[in-house]
């Protein structure tokens, strides 16, 4: 699918050559000045080589301080496809200039048109992310989302390595000169054949000041609570990711005692990490943006962040060695470890990021989608220099470059636990539906008739132990299933239940205000728009068979407007988890099973027939 999406898809391949030579030629320029400005010690207004090499960070992302608000503003008022092409035109005229600056080795030049770049990125960020759902259908924004973000850590990659060859190339500045422009060139011939799409919001009046707009955008990402964590989380990692390889640099040169060499090797360790890990996001989505792997993603990486860290500590060599080469570096303890962490680290990083920007794009309104991509990118240039600012401070009380990463680690443990406490049952669904692939050959029919809001009642025959996991996995959306009080309580299993936020519930006989409790528990959850799990039989079958169902299901519907959607299971009677035999007791022998889940058309509590319920079961079933 993503092959296709970037070959022959006539949609999307453009956009995606489009980001892909304008994220390329960003990077060839920034690294050929920064290369140029660091090895030649240029100095300018009294600023140091290495001072400047910092000010050019600066100077580029500061754009997306001021103009970000406007961008987003005009995304949504125009054709976004017009304005891509505007920017790559506006690209080219900006090149035309920087590869004068090149040429005749004007340093002002380059740092104008450095800003210059920065302005049409941070233009150029809102359309890119924005006119994707304009282009895919909903079950392609996770392949069009990877597409774009393993491209785009591609395109830096090969980028900076085209910008640091061409600055060891003799006659340098007239090579970097063509390079730029040339690649600004064919980035504006492939927007030309971008289909061309409607504007979202024609009545947005756009705001060519700074501040009012800004705070206004900044609002907007404020006031729904799940794009607002959104747009933490992207931006959390944006701080993690402008952290790591500020220190990269040094991390290879004083504590690797290794070379601009290995500096590269790093480098591509980490962008190709990341191009793998968004491939996996789409991998493991199943077509839908996919939450709940965000808070493993986090965990992974500070683990591995961890392990770096360690790695960095124990490194040790010579104080008389020059500077190793790649094989070099290869023959010290803890070189390939080290590496290998990084690379992994990045490989979650690909998890953690896609399914957030896919979840922005498909659950934000269109007419303000664009909007919000601004605000998220401004949030993101806040996150970063307030990255640089941290490993400034860190640096300065004198922390070794292996302690801050271990700091880095600590604080994504933190956001990890921040983020799995907010909405565990998402991230427990998704390890629900991990489990289900690998125990078992699941097929499911008909996930098309689970809406994506509003208040759901699930009713599903029960055939063993592991009935509510499996239905929790087919279902895209978190099941707070009601559960006996038996199994809730008195398994060892309460805390991780409580995580997901699953209902006990007590016979009258048993416990009657746990009874009480449940069905006002259940209420709230309708009221609250969530999907509601249960079983109308009551108990597991001993017997294969279908049970009479109990009259609960009746109140439950009756409570609050909602739809009732079967689920049926079918494959899962004879299974280690059922009681055919000896049940759970009987020995245990892996062998994936044959697995079939079956969801019905949703039925709106109005209509709802509890005989024909059960009969719906039976005749599904044969019985």
């Amino acid at each position: 699918m993503s092959l296709k999406l970037i070959s022959t898809d006539r949609r999307f391949s453009p956009l995606f050559w489009t980001m892909f030579l304008g994220a390329l030629n960003d990077n060839f320029f920034k690294n050929a000045l920064v290369i140029i400005i660091a090895y030649k010690s240029i100095s300018l207004m009294g600023l140091s080589s290495q001072s400047l090499v910092a000010l050019a960070g600066g100077i580029f992302i500061l754009p997306f301080f001021l103009f970000s608000a406007t961008a987003g503003q005009l995304s949504d008022k125009l054709s976004k496809s017009k304005l891509v092409k505007y920017t790559k035109v506006t690209e080219f005229l900006i090149m035309l200039v920087a590869g004068l600056g090149f040429y005749t080795s004007n340093f002002y030049i380059l740092l104008i048109t450095l800003f210059l770049m920065g302005t049409q990125s941070s233009f150029f960020g809102p359309l890119k992310y924005g006119i994707i759902p304009q282009l895919l259908k909903r079950e392609e924004l996770v392949s069009g989302n990877a597409v774009i973000g393993g491209g785009t850590f591609l395109a830096i990659l090969i980028g900076t390595i085209i910008g640091g060859l061409a600055v060891t190339s003799e006659s340098n500045s007239i090579v970097i000169a063509i390079g730029i422009i040339s690649v600004a060139a064919i980035g504006f011939m492939t927007s030309l054949f971008m289909p061309a799409v409607e504007a979202v919001d024609d009545k947005v009046k756009p705001d060519y000041t700074f501040f009012k707009p800004t705070l206004e955008i900044i609002k907007i990402t404020m006031k729904d609570k799940k794009i607002f964590h959104t747009c933490m989380g992207i931006s959390w990692f944006w701080f993690l990711g402008a952290a790591i390889l500020s220190l990269l640099p040094n991390l290879c040169k004083d504590i690797f005692n290794s070379s601009e060499q290995v500096g590269t090797l790093f480098l591509a360790s980490f962008t190709i990490g990341m191009g793998i890990g968004s491939f996996l996001a789409e991998k493991l989505s199943q077509k839908r943006p996919e939450m709940g792997m965000v808070p493993l993603a986090a965990l992974g990486m500070s683990i591995f962040l961890v392990d770096m860290s360690y790695s960095a500590m124990n490194f040790s060599y010579s104080t008389s060695s020059d500077l190793f080469n790649i094989s070099e570096f290869f023959n010290h303890e803890y070189s390939l470890r080290a590496l290998l962490d990084l690379f992994i680290v990045s490989i979650f990083g690909g998890m953690f990021i896609i399914p957030q920007f896919t979840f922005l794009q498909d659950y934000a309104p269109r007419n303000i989608l664009s909007r919000i991509i601004a605000g998220n990118n401004i949030w993101n240039a806040i996150f970063m220099v307030s990255a640089a600012v941290c490993i400034m401070v860190l640096s300065g009380k004198g922390i070794s470059i292996p302690w801050i990463f271990f700091i880095l680690a600590v604080g994504n443990f933190l956001y990890f636990f921040y983020i799995y406490f907010q909405n565990s049952a998402v991230t427990l669904r998704f390890i629900f539906w991990m489990m289900s692939k690998f125990f078992y050959s699941v097929k499911i029919e008909g996930r098309e008739h689970i809406p994506d809001r509003g208040a759901v009642v699930i009713a599903s025959n029960h055939v063993s132990f592991v009935d509510w996991i499996m239905v929790m996995a087919a279902c895209p959306r978190p099941v707070r299933f009601v559960i006996d009080h038996v199994y809730y309580y008195r398994t060892g299993f309460t805390f991780w239940l409580k995580q997901a936020h699953l209902i006990p519930i007590a016979t009258k006989k048993d416990d009657p205000e746990m009874l009480v409790n449940a069905f006002k528990e259940i209420e709230n959850g309708l009221t609250n728009g969530d999907v509601i799990g249960l079983f109308p039989e009551g108990w597991i079958t001993r017997d294969g068979k279908l049970r009479k169902f109990q009259p609960g299901i009746k109140k439950i519907v009756s409570m609050q407007p909602t739809v009732v959607i079967p689920m049926v299971i079918d494959g899962l009677w004879g299974s280690f988890f059922s009681f055919e035999g000896k049940g759970v007791l009987k020995g245990f022998k892996f062998s994936k099973r044959d697995v079939t889940l079956k969801i019905l058309p949703p039925v709106t509590s109005e209509e709802f027939d509890f005989k024909e319920l059960e009969n719906i079961f039976r005749k599904e079933l044969n019985q």
